[in-house]
């Protein structure tokens, strides 16, 4: 006798889809919107669920993910108030064109006076991000992947709304739900606009090869380039670590270069700049690509307000394009230029070592040190292959110097939106990602807005996360402007509370550093391995180096 197997409702056929979209860890809070199906997925055994405390924290975590792991991030909430409290970290991928999916629930469209009814289209819309609509109970495998599909094609966040009232809405199977296809890789460019770029490469006595986060798949390809050229290779902050120990590599393009760097880049006269949108953070203000002839190669013609007017602007795949140039050079016979050249090397090795060493500590007042010996301290203590995290605040750019990474999926960058506060939630995701040592540095103001409580999230996951407090006690940014307009910054002031007590209450292992007697017991802490570790650093707020 057959027996006719009773239709899956909708709540497990959207867990199944989840599956089948390659999802390996959900991030989420539940409600009464999501919770079924976040069990399912759980039941299923499909992939890893990690509860966040806030909803906030869940969409950041996915985002943290989506940057190291290069998938697109997941995360679950429920409805009304759980949207709301996601616009910040919504506005954060969308601006850092960060895909991820953020399964939604959404009340019964026919009870008016639910406490938690609210459009839920018109949030979303306001962020920027993409918003797909579950159609019916028949639909909803099929709608999901939907979404999946446009925040990879679209490049950032797509929220899939989904009623609660049709949870349990039996519905027939139908066939599994499409996953992305593979995007076929952009051709390289070619015509009149690919010569005149080979032109203009070819007669520049002194070229640049530029990386931005959309090339980071091309550096074989980009190096290939550059050795024929006889050209430096450079990266965006987004790209740090792509060219991680060439002898050429002259580090980030921008105000965190070195001086052998800033040398190199005054000098050139063309920059080919692959998949960076040229901001003005990159440029310092255009102060950095002033007369000089600027061929940019983009994946796209998708709409970005950081780009910069180039010279000549090619759409195409970064590395197709390189291994292009290569040839059409190669078969032109064009002579290298000679621009990296022993000078240069030894120029960039001689920095290389001055940033090897740890200058000596300058008096600051007391219970507080100097923060750039002691940040070269702890970073000397930390995995070399390390995955680093800055949230917002005026020690962040000594933070990127001072731990630098050695590849681009190494740094995940949670400043797009100019909003303290994100790197708690995006760290929790970034280590969920990787295998190695993830670490955080993150103001006391930026630290106490993303909440204590997630720090609980990653020490219940068993997470390998190093938290380094830059704790000043102010908002660094207020604090800059009050004192340079002498004007009383007791306003700026946060009374700091004992964050190691508070880290150790919720089982995180933790020291204070006062001064250098309390660093030595940090780095040790640091050394040990494994587990949440938080170091409460205090510095002076008068004597916070921003350079």
């Amino acid at each position: 006798m057959i027996v006719a197997r009773a239709p899956k409702t909708v709540h497990q056929i959207l867990a199944e889809t989840l599956a089948q979209q390659g999802v390996e860890t959900l991030f989420g809070l539940v409600g009464d919107a999501n919770l079924f199906m976040t069990d399912a997925f759980v039941r299923a055994g499909s992939g890893r669920y990690v509860a966040c405390l806030h909803e906030a924290a869940a969409v950041l975590a996915a985002l943290g993910y989506a940057q190291v792991s290069g998938r697109t991030g997941v995360a679950t909430i429920t409805h009304g108030p759980a949207l709301t409290n996601v616009v910040t970290a919504l506005v954060e991928g969308v601006k850092g064109g960060i895909p991820i999916v953020l399964v939604c629930g959404d009340t019964p469209p026919g009870d008016t006076q639910h406490l938690q009814k609210i459009d839920q289209r018109k949030i979303v819309d306001a962020t920027g991000a993409g918003f797909v609509e579950m159609a019916s109970a028949a639909t909803a495998g099929a709608d999901l992947a939907h979404a999946f599909r446009q925040a990879a094609a679209e490049r950032r966040p797509v929220v899939f709304n989904m009623r609660v009232d049709l949870q349990w809405t039996a519905a027939a199977e139908g066939a599994p739900a499409a996953g992305f296809p593979p995007s076929e890789r952009a051709a390289a460019p070619d015509g009149d606009a690919l010569d005149d770029a080979l032109g203009m490469i070819a007669s520049a006595r002194r070229p640049l090869i530029l990386a931005g986060r959309g090339a980071i798949d091309a550096r074989d390809a980009l190096l290939a380039l550059a050795r024929r050229l006889q050209a430096p290779v450079a990266t965006t902050l987004k790209a740090s670590g792509l060219f991680h120990d060439d002898p050429f590599d002259l580090g980030v393009f921008g105000g965190l270069s070195r001086p052998a760097t800033v040398d190199a880049i005054l000098r050139a006269d063309c920059i080919v700049a692959f998949g960076a949108s040229l901001s003005k953070h990159t440029t310092e203000t255009g102060a950095y690509t002033r007369d000089k002839r600027i061929v940019q190669i983009l994946p796209d013609d998708k709409p970005n307000d950081r780009r910069t007017q180039p010279t000549l602007l090619l759409h195409g795949d970064a590395a197709k394009t390189a291994c292009v140039m290569v040839e059409r050079f190669d078969l032109a016979e064009i002579p290298p230029s000679g621009f990296a050249d022993d000078d240069l090397r030894q120029a960039l090795e001689r920095d290389r070592a001055a940033l090897a060493e740890i200058p000596a500590f300058r008096p600051t007042r007391p219970g507080t040190l100097d923060f750039v010996p002691a940040l070269l301290t702890l970073d000397r203590a930390i995995d070399r292959d390390r995955t680093l995290v800055a949230d917002l605040g005026r020690f962040v750019t000594t933070g990127w110097r001072a731990l630098p990474v050695t590849a681009p999926n190494r740094l995940v960058y949670t400043s797009h939106f100019g909003a303290i506060g994100c790197g708690l939630g995006e760290a929790i995701g970034a280590a969920c990602a990787t295998r190695g040592q993830t670490v955080l540095i993150v103001g006391d103001g930026g630290f106490q807005l993303s909440g204590f409580a997630e720090l609980s999230t990653a020490v219940r996951e068993r997470l390998d996360l190093v938290v380094i407090i830059c704790n000043d006690g102010s908002y660094g940014a207020e604090h800059v402007q009050f004192t340079n307009r002498t004007m009383d910054p007791a306003l700026s002031l946060i009374p700091s509370p004992d964050f190691a007590a508070v880290a150790t209450a919720l089982g995180a292992a933790a020291v204070t550093v006062r001064g250098t007697d309390d660093l030595a017991a940090a780095v040790a802490l640091v050394g040990r391995g494994g587990g949440v570790r938080l170091i409460d650093l205090r510095l002076d707020p008068d004597h916070v180096d921003m350079s």
